[in-house]
């Protein structure tokens, strides 16, 4: 393992002196991310964001997010996505994720907070779809109200709505955490 990680920064240093960007070159050789790990993950957000913008030569204002859901375990992943990146380490609070119907369901009794799927975060240059979708929000910690300096808010995950409209989910205060209390 040791020799791996030797390797992968020696190739880094490589292609760093050969003015290669670095964070495409990470893209590459990791296969999914996990945000729970990332200390500012808005700022990987946007870079992802730039990325997308600059390999398809459009403006980066012109991205919104596409998200899906994956049901493979990841250590199961063994490709990068062709656009994009999987995130793993989300935690769903006042709901849970429904593996069969693909959507969102009501929270089992007594579990208040459930385990997310890998979720492929995919920009695409369009208009964000909200048809029978939650916008739910993704905070870094159950406490949303955040510092003065620092916004515990990340980004609005689209998740299928299944039975309950959106506005269900609104009212039961349903969101998105990468870290819990426990």
């Amino acid at each position: 393992m040791v020799v791996v990680v030797l390797l992968l920064c020696f190739v880094f240093i490589c292609y760093f002196l050969a003015g290669a960007d670095i964070f495409v070159l990470s893209l590459l050789i990791l296969q999914h991310f996990w945000l729970q790990g990332i200390t500012y993950p808005t700022g990987l957000l946007t870079a992802l964001l730039q990325t997308s913008a600059r390999k398809n030569a459009i403006s980066i204002d012109s991205l919104v997010w596409d998200f899906s859901v994956v049901l493979t375990e990841p250590d199961r992943i063994t490709q990068p996505p062709k656009e994009g990146v999987y995130m793993s380490g989300i935690f769903l609070e006042g709901a849970m994720w429904d593996n069969e119907a693909g959507n969102m369901e009501d929270a089992a009794p007594m579990q208040l907070i459930s385990d997310m799927p890998i979720v492929h975060f995919k920009p695409y240059e369009g208009k964000k779809k909200t048809k029978n979708l939650y916008q739910c929000p993704c905070y870094m910690y159950p406490i949303r109200t955040g510092s003065r300096e620092r916004s515990p808010f990340v980004v609005a995950i689209d998740l299928k709505v299944g039975k309950y409209s959106s506005e269900f989910w609104t009212k039961r205060g349903a969101a998105c955490l990468l870290s819990t209390a426990d």
